[in-house]
């Protein structure tokens, strides 16, 4: 066992172990985490998920000696069905991998042929960089050697060191259309696979179950590694994509809709990404009905209408205003849409939404939802090329508070170390504000739909405790400047 294996071991207990552990530590931390919505649900995981990356990729399968298993006892004198040369990438390769419900679940994949039998995939998640080793014969495909050279040392492997090793598992074999199994895992073959780069029909599909989780990786020739796929028991899926090949990934944002009123197949294209995974029509039960299209209202040049797209742990609505396939997303819910009524003056719009959902705690969506919008404001398509700074703070205002600012004052532009921050998920960064004071306005506090969970006003003596820290030094110079306590 080498040393990688070995400090995870100590930590975590053997291959199994480990994954069960992991498997409970996330079926614990969902149970005590409060969820906003499911896409913060998902970052629930960022806690352990380089180390739940880390298993994935350097462990998929039960670590044991390389055996196969055929439904028939005869040995074949036939020629292995695979050149297992052709299940890798080519040399200098580097392949991107867009993740879906993870941020981890993204990463980019280098290949690197060090002989006509041995290869290196490094794979680096942006959290964690692992390393593989395999030996390709004419029959199999081993792996000999693992690591992740941060916690290691960049270790220098030689084609001498690889000769010396022993299997640790089997990948895949040639024969892979008599193989129902490799080291305990279930083998499809020919299975299909829809992903960005293309649709691939004659795919290898590994299948390791768990009693939390059954995690599928797919093979494809000329490819190698085109997806995989983590399935927890509550039905949340972890799905990362081959997206390219030697280029940045580019997802085109498009949605395939079934439209209610025609009953026929539409292609929606945003203008951006707004609660809105363009992965979704590769998930694998993405079907012709998961995305259906209602027309709510019309007027000459714009339609306003609502898309529902329901997947499992992923239900999500999203209010456009169309021009002919072009959509842009004006509001956004996880909620289900249950009923909607324009007023009799054909102004107004109100929607109405409950949650509907076993899967996701009581505390969240503790009442249904009842949404005005005002129908000339959303059929207005706005851009905002040009905009002055204290137009967008008004707008900005209005938008997620329904309070429209008279007068605004200049309290200052706050940058550097002090504005520095690092998400949940990881993201990291350096915030420019630009505040202003406003103490003339109009209307009342209502919370944007889809994008605010709660608004009040604080006396400047009692605020809460968990203040977003890059917001402290405006309110820490306004307390300063007014002489406010």
């Amino acid at each position: 066992m080498n040393e990688v294996k070995r400090q995870l071991d100590q930590k975590m207990g053997h291959t199994k172990a480990r994954s069960e552990k992991i498997m409970q530590m996330v079926e614990q931390n969902k149970k005590t985490q409060r969820k906003k919505s499911p896409k913060l649900y998902y970052v629930a995981f960022a806690t352990f998920a380089a180390l739940l990356a880390v298993l994935l990729y350097m462990n998929p399968f039960e670590t044991q000696a390389p055996t196969t298993s055929t439904p028939t006892p005869n040995e074949s004198s036939e020629q292995p069905s695979l050149n297992l040369k052709n299940l890798f990438k080519q040399d200098g390769d580097v392949a991107y991998f867009v993740g879906m419900n993870n941020e981890y679940a993204t990463f980019k994949e280098t290949t690197t042929w060090l002989s006509d039998n041995y290869v290196k995939i490094s794979v680096d998640n942006g959290a964690i960089e692992t390393r593989k080793f395999y030996r390709i014969t004419a029959d199999a495909i081993y792996l000999v050697f693992e690591d992740m050279p941060e916690m290691q040392g960049n270790k220098v492997i030689t084609l001498e060191y690889l000769d010396t090793l022993t299997p640790i598992s089997t990948l895949l074999v040639a024969d892979i259309e008599n193989t129902t199994t490799i080291n305990e895992n279930n083998v499809t073959y020919p299975a299909e696979l829809n992903i960005p780069l293309k649709k691939f029909n004659n795919v290898i599909e590994i299948t390791n179950e768990t009693e939390n989780a059954t995690m599928s990786f797919y093979y494809a020739e000329h490819f190698g590694l085109i997806g995989q796929i983590s399935t927890f028991t509550d039905g949340l899926q972890i799905i990362s994509l081959l997206t390219s090949i030697n280029t940045e990934p580019a997802i085109e944002l498009t949605l395939p809709v079934m439209n209610q009123a025609t009953h026929e197949k539409e292609i929606l294209t945003f203008e951006e990404r707004i609660m809105f995974d363009p992965l979704s029509m590769y998930h694998p039960k993405f079907t012709d009905t998961t995305a259906i299209y209602t027309t709510l209202h019309q007027s000459e040049e714009h339609e306003l209408g609502i898309i529902e797209i329901n997947l499992p742990q992923q239900f999500t609505n999203l209010i456009v205003v169309r021009k002919g396939d072009l959509v842009k997303t004006i509001s956004g819910d996880f909620r289900e849409i249950v009923d909607w009524q324009l007023s009799p003056d054909q102004k107004h719009i109100a929607i109405y939404s409950s949650n509907g959902h076993d899967w996701q705690s009581e505390e969240y969506y503790q009442s249904d939802n009842l949404e005005i919008y005002h129908l000339e404001q959303l059929l207005e398509v706005k851009t905002y090329t040009d905009e002055k700074v204290e137009e967008a703070a008004k707008r900005e205002l209005y938008e997620e508070t329904g309070l429209i600012a008279k007068e605004l004052t200049l309290l200052g532009v706050f940058s550097g170390e002090c504005m520095h921050n690092i998400y949940p998920n990881g993201d990291e960064v350096s915030n420019v504000d630009i505040v202003y004071i406003c103490k003339s306005y109009e209307g009342e506090l209502k919370c944007q739909a889809g994008e605010v969970e709660n608004l009040n006003f604080f006396d400047i003596s009692a605020l809460p405790d968990n203040i977003f820290k890059p917001n402290l030094p405006a309110i820490e110079e306004y307390i300063v400047k007014y002489k406010t306590r």
